[in-house]
């Protein structure tokens, strides 16, 4: 695990200060690549062959890379390129990516199995290319106007690079609507990320830019679905499991798991356990107990005899690991979770642990969201009205208002009620009632509080709806809430301790074979991760799979209603926030002082404000 940068021009000052930037990312090595046309810089974490063979930028003939991430089937591929008569000087992933690409091009990645972020310079076809894994576990983020070509792990060395950059508006509208910016958009106009799945090809000779996939989930829907029975399914499910839960084992370094006691995490640690044995696991709790899994996760813990960690998060702790937060999220990261994602981190870096696995993806891919049956039955009702009966009701809500009403009809927190029913019935399909329920603000907010309004588009929904109305959300969710706020916050905060994290569940096998799985295997009857389950009864008893989901939340209303809430006091200047000519001030006063009085309030929408003036007098100011 590593970082990243480059840019089209040659600046040895610039280069240094972009890899000070994410000397977190690689804290055990760096090295520099300069020519007229390019510039690459390199952070190394020592995981594979900790020697000096595995320095990068790696050339060989005419080709230039560096690379962060790891491709974990590396020794297979190097027995075919051997069989080539490739010959290798180290024990490293990094050089048989090089020569992989060196022998394939671009259908090299087609063998890779693995998370990555790769950038290959071409010095005879004075071409870069950019690569990022199939689902985006690890990052990259380009800038291009035509004249500069800048990329890099994170923004902090774009910014280096890059002194006046402007907010993009449509970003920022993404931030305050899900709570992180997703697509391939960034907080700054020009500045992009490679999609998951993608490539990207420039010629620094003509300045020209070229975005192509090479790899999608889509075409796996599409193909017909298994028509084996359910055992059947189970055990092909388990046998892949294992062995991408094996590969993620590949390291010279220690590794450990991240262990919340929920379903996805529990598999991880089970299988591992029984075909490795001595895991080390590690949990965070609360003193809150409705926010608690550090008893279910220490059960788990238990029943599999792993050396198990935990560590309780006070507010005072949360407090201390703010202070950093928008250094660790260098881009406005609205997810609440990454406070403890960054401490169960912390944790492990002092266990002396230098991997860990995370078990994100689960949910999307097996079908775990509590909102997911939620949507649906909120949906089912509402298409039971005609759809003319559903506008002209709308209309006429509209018409009324939502203070008006509130006049009437005397009912806690009424008048966010009434807008969120009139959004609702406007939608004319199942996406719009999905994106609509899982708005943290909803788009009268965000227009009272930027004035404007986006549509987003996401065209993988109908994809999975042509099965399952969940199916159409578990996918919206693949393409955006997971790689663009669950691997951002884990990636971030990983490596803001200089460990590595590794997702065993999003072995983009796991995926394609899901994808073909029919839906009745992934929820039935109200159990969520059906078949998931049905691998995990092997493993564990049914009291310690059976439970309520509780996710990886934190209590925030308790926090910044008592011990936090000065940083709301310190945050909503009046006077900086007019100065910065960005967010409506009196809409901000206003959802403050519910706070103040104790009054209904949604907290979420008040930290992604606190979070956005945190950035902003960080990068901005």
């Amino acid at each position: 695990m590593c970082g990243i940068v480059g840019f089209n021009s040659k600046n040895s000052d610039i280069l240094n200060e972009m890899l000070k930037s994410i000397y977190h990312r690689g804290p055990d090595d760096n090295g520099v690549f300069e020519s007229d046309e390019l510039s690459l810089g390199h952070v190394r974490l020592s995981i594979l062959d900790l020697s000096s063979t595995g320095h990068q930028p790696m050339s060989f003939e005419n080709l230039v890379m560096v690379y962060n991430g790891e491709v974990y089937n590396f020794k297979g591929i190097r027995r075919e390129l051997e069989a080539f008569g490739y010959i290798f000087e180290s024990q490293t992933d990094s050089e048989v990516i090089l020569k992989a690409y060196h022998k394939w091009g671009i259908k090299a990645v087609d063998k890779f199995i693995g998370m990555f972020a790769i950038a290959i310079y071409d010095r005879q076809k004075k071409e870069l290319v950019l690569i990022r894994d199939r689902v985006g576990v690890k990052p990259l983020y380009y800038y291009f106007d035509g004249k500069d070509f800048i990329f890099a792990s994170e923004l902090k060395p774009i910014m280096k690079y890059k002194k006046d950059l402007k907010i993009n508006k449509d970003a920022l509208y993404e931030f305050f609507q899900f709570g992180y910016i997703s697509s391939n958009l960034s907080i700054f106009e020009n500045c992009y990320k490679v999609p998951p799945g993608y490539y990207l090809t420039l010629s620094t000779q003509h300045l020209a830019l070229s975005t192509q996939q090479y790899w999608s989930i889509i075409p796996f829907f599409e193909k017909p679905k298994f028509t084996k029975s359910e055992d059947e399914l189970a055990d092909e499910l388990e046998e892949l499991l294992i062995d991408s839960f094996k590969y993620r084992m590949v390291s010279d370094v220690p590794v450990g798991i991240f262990l919340s006691g929920g379903i996805d995490s529990s598999i991880v640690a089970a299988i591992l356990q029984k075909h490795y044995g001595n895991i080390h696991t590690f949990t965070i709790g609360f003193k809150e107990a409705k926010y608690n899994e550090a008893t279910w996760a220490k059960k788990v813990a238990q029943h599999l005899g792993t050396n198990h960690t935990e560590k309780y998060l006070s507010s005072s702790e949360a407090k201390e690991i703010l202070k950093n937060f928008v250094d660790i999220y260098d881009e406005p990261f609205g997810d609440s979770s990454g406070i403890p994602t960054t401490l169960v981190s912390q944790v492990a870096k002092k266990s002396g642990v230098k991997v860990v696995l995370s078990a994100d993806g689960g949910d999307e891919i097996f079908c775990g969201y509590e909102r997911y049956w939620y949507a649906k039955n909120i949906g089912d009702k509402i298409f039971l009205l005609p759809k003319i009966f559903r506008k002209i009701l709308a209309k006429s809500m509209e018409l009324i208002g939502a203070q008006n009403a509130s006049k009437l009809i005397k009912i806690k927190n009424f008048e966010h009620k009434y807008n969120q029913l009139t959004e609702m019935l406007k939608n004319d399909n199942w996406q719009g009632v999905y994106e609509n329920l899982i708005h943290n603000s909803k788009n009268y907010e965000i227009r009272e509080l930027l004035g404007l309004t986006k549509c987003i588009k996401e065209d993988s929904f109908s994809i999975g709806l042509k099965e399952h109305p969940m199916q159409g959300m578990m996918l919206w969710d693949y393409h955006r809430y997971l790689p663009d706020d669950i691997l951002t916050k884990v990636d971030r905060a990983t490596m803001s301790v200089s460990i590595e994290g590794r997702e065993p569940l999003l072995d983009h096998r796991i995926a394609e074979f899901m994808a073909r799985v029919p839906f009745e295997y992934k929820y039935r009857d109200g159990t969520s991760k059906y078949l998931l389950r049905k691998v995990l009864q092997k493993y564990l008893p049914n009291e310690l799979i059976n439970r309520p989901k509780m996710g990886f939340g934190i209590p925030m209303f308790e926090w910044f209603s008592k011990d936090l809430r000065d940083l709301f006091d310190i945050y909503f200047d009046e006077k900086k926030i007019k100065r910065q000519g960005i967010l409506n001030v009196d809409y901000i006063k206003k959802e403050h002082k519910k706070l103040k009085n104790s009054t209904p309030v949604n907290i979420n929408k008040l930290w992604f404000i606190l979070v956005f003036e945190m950035w902003y007098e960080k990068y901005i100011k």
